[in-house]
């Protein structure tokens, strides 16, 4: 790997990258969830669950495909379902079920090179906190919507459902004050984050949300492996349209820093990244 494979892989691609070997890298890599890191979006499975998956999803559609503002619409399908605590963190399953292939190969081989990787999501905080965790992301690096519960919806008399103040049963009453509520959530939180230092970052999601959030950040990958949206598709500086995460590592990652990739299976996924971009996989839609 410390030759021009990479350099080559991406001028057969597009003919619009003359010195690809200087690549700098990334050192902030934030990552959407639903439909990016997990192949299903968390309100369109508790939507399933209650029976109103297509009205739910008609509405996650147009959010994120631009067409509503997402603060029009989150409060409103969350009331219509009315979940439970107990609903809601039942969704964790349903993520790593649904995992996108490569997400933890990706993500660890990332932190051996010491990145700091977050995830910024729009979805719910008890179930996308857990998901993150398990795939080695540190909690407080996870970024999503807490919600409140009404503490006199079910059985509420009944103290033995109590466990340390988290009864199951309790319905949903309202989301948190937070930006992430809203289409321009992500730019305020990545902001916050990134703060005064200089570091280069890296944003990669299937939504308008994220388009959104590209002026503060180096690089907006499109993940169309999941979902294929048109305008992510041809707005995003690139595009991921195969169903695996294995692109982003070459992505985020300088020319220098490959070699450096000891463990064979991070070797294997990088391997199996720049062979999706020689694979027409990867689209670029700016020249770097």
């Amino acid at each position: 790997m410390c030759g021009s494979p990479f350099f080559l892989v991406f001028i057969g691609v597009r003919n619009m990258i003359p010195q690809w070997q200087d690549w700098p890298g990334f050192d902030f890599i934030f990552f959407d969830c639903d439909s990016t890191l997990s192949a299903i979006e968390g309100i369109d499975e508790l939507a399933r669950q209650k029976g109103k998956f297509n009205e739910v999803k008609k509405l996650t559609d147009a959010a994120m495909d631009g067409e509503v503002h997402l603060q029009s619409v989150y409060d409103y399908r969350l009331q219509l379902l009315n979940p439970t605590r107990s609903e809601i963190k039942e969704l964790v399953q349903s993520y790593r079920e649904a995992v996108v292939p490569d997400a933890e190969g990706v993500i660890s081989a990332l932190q051996f090179l010491g990145k700091e990787v977050f995830i910024i999501s729009g979805g719910l905080l008890a179930a996308v906190r857990p998901f993150g965790v398990g795939l080695g992301i540190p909690a407080q690096n996870i970024r999503a919507v807490d919600v409140h519960y009404n503490n006199l919806s079910g059985q509420w008399w009944d103290y033995q459902q109590d466990l340390w103040g988290q009864r199951p049963d309790v319905n949903y009453m309202n989301p948190e004050i937070t930006p992430l509520i809203e289409t321009q959530g992500k730019t305020q939180v990545i902001r916050e984050l990134l703060g005064d230092h200089p570091r280069r970052a890296m944003l990669i999601g299937d939504g308008v949300s994220d388009l959104v959030a590209r002026s503060v950040v180096d690089l907006l990958v499109g993940f169309g492996g999941v979902i294929s949206r048109q305008r992510v598709a041809h707005e995003a500086d690139v595009f991921i349209k195969v169903n695996s995460l294995a692109p982003v590592l070459p992505l985020a990652l300088s020319h220098q820093e490959h070699a450096k990739l000891i463990n064979p299976t991070h070797q294997a996924i990088l391997q199996k990244g720049l062979s999706m971009m020689a694979g027409n996989e990867v689209f670029f839609n700016k020249s770097f």
